[in-house]
């Protein structure tokens, strides 16, 4: 077992295992440089700016309380899937008039023709319908960001899932050379970015103000994970077992 070979180090496993390690260290770096690149593109619009920033953060999370959810959502991610600019401003001039029910008509198919393959009500991506005035109302109301049942929901699957992998990574670092001192302290650290992370998108949700929160979770987990993934690689490839380095 791997915990049998913790005196002797990664560099003296059997090439098989070192192979076998090195390519779910390799695939587990690859899927979080993918899952940054999600979340850069999940929340980088939402100001309408390029790039991430604290305002994006604190749309996503917060809300951007001077306008309604379905304002905000047009206004970042979903402008690029109007069909015109035109009818991207008819929307916005329904929207800013009060978007009254009288006028829904001028607006439903411009709907259809630009929204309605995702939010069809018998689609509804992410839950979000816009076939009716009825379907529509919901989020005619003020922004306040991720809803409770959604962050709920988020941050159920993401501790569930990133703890699970996080335990691989520090067993694999546990059977390191490494000081022992340096393995309890990153172990620790990196269970602790992930209350790190989730807690600042709960508090980024109480105000504005912790928006900088979600971007400190998040840089503090990645530089666990990528301590996690290279410390590993290198003593299974680089690093001089004790009795090489004794014999030299």
């Amino acid at each position: 077992m791997l915990w049998k070979h913790e005196v002797e180090g990664l560099q003296n496993l059997p090439i098989s295992r070192k192979i076998a390690m090195t390519i779910f260290l390799c695939v587990t770096a690859v899927g979080y440089v993918f899952g940054f690149f999600n979340i850069l593109l999940s929340y980088a619009a939402n100001d309408g700016e390029s790039g991430i920033s604290l305002k994006d953060i604190t749309i996503a999370f917060y809300g951007a309380r001077e306008k309604t959810a379905l304002e905000t959502s047009i206004d970042s991610s979903m402008r690029v899937y109007f069909s015109s600019e035109a009818d991207y401003n008819t929307v916005k001039s329904w929207l800013s008039d009060g978007a009254k029910e009288a006028e829904f008509e001028t607006i439903k198919p411009i709907f259809d023709q630009s929204c309605n393959s995702c939010h069809a009500s018998e689609v509804r991506v992410a839950d979000v319908a816009l076939e009716t005035y009825e379907d529509t109302e919901p989020w005619l109301a003020q922004d306040t960001g991720k809803s409770i049942p959604r962050l709920v929901a988020i941050s159920h699957t993401h501790i569930l899932a990133i703890v699970v992998v996080v335990f691989i990574l520090v067993s694999i670092l546990c059977a390191t050379t490494y000081p022992q001192a340096l393995k309890v302290t990153l172990c620790a650290w990196s269970y602790f970015t992930i209350v790190l992370d989730v807690g600042g998108w709960w508090l980024a949700k109480l105000s504005p103000s912790f928006s900088f929160m979600v971007i400190l979770g998040g840089a503090s987990m990645g530089t666990a994970w990528a301590l996690l993934i290279a410390l590993p690689l290198y003593e299974l490839w680089f690093k001089k077992s004790p009795e090489t380095a004794d014999a030299e």
